[in-house]
């Protein structure tokens, strides 16, 4: 994700994401967000969820990784989960199944071997980006049939 988006997310909920500084032994957040743009507001919404119903103690959630799964969608690990928490991030995962993580348009659905975005969920503009311009075929000239004119015109000079 673009550092100014990890930034401002780190900043936003510091207490969220107070795994940041751990070593990496302990949390992988000191890579950041390693997923792409198109989820900042899916990560985004969560963190806002989360950090709606817990409190600022030692005790509340943290996110201690988020990145992207095997299967293409969002991943996220935390420390201190209760039953809400968890819900909030199971939610972020299955809405992040239908957007596409390169511009956050829905729907957009996982790629294959097609093509060269395989493994992310991608929407069908930025499949498009990816490959290029397509070579169109070159389509036949139509020719006007011939026919004789229905009037002469004579020019005089």
């Amino acid at each position: 994700m673009d550092s100014h988006k990890t930034n401002e997310l780190y900043e936003k909920f510091s207490h969220l994401y107070r795994e940041r500084g751990a070593p990496l032994e302990s949390s992988k957040m000191a890579w950041g967000f390693q997923c792409e743009d198109g989820w900042y507001k899916i990560i985004y919404e969560m963190s806002r969820q989360i950090d709606k119903i817990s409190n600022d103690t030692d005790h509340a959630p943290a996110i201690v990784e988020v990145s992207k799964n095997e299967d293409g969608t969002l991943y996220v690990e935390a420390r201190n989960l209760t039953p809400p928490v968890a819900d909030i991030i199971t939610g972020a995962r299955e809405q992040s199944r239908l957007t596409c993580e390169l511009c956050s348009y829905s729907p957009a659905f996982l790629r294959g071997v097609a093509n060269n975005l395989e493994g992310h969920i991608a929407c069908g503009r930025c499949v498009g980006k990816t490959e290029g311009p397509r070579k169109r075929k070159a389509t036949k000239r139509r020719r006007k049939p011939l026919r004789p004119p229905d009037t002469i015109i004579v020019k005089r000079s």
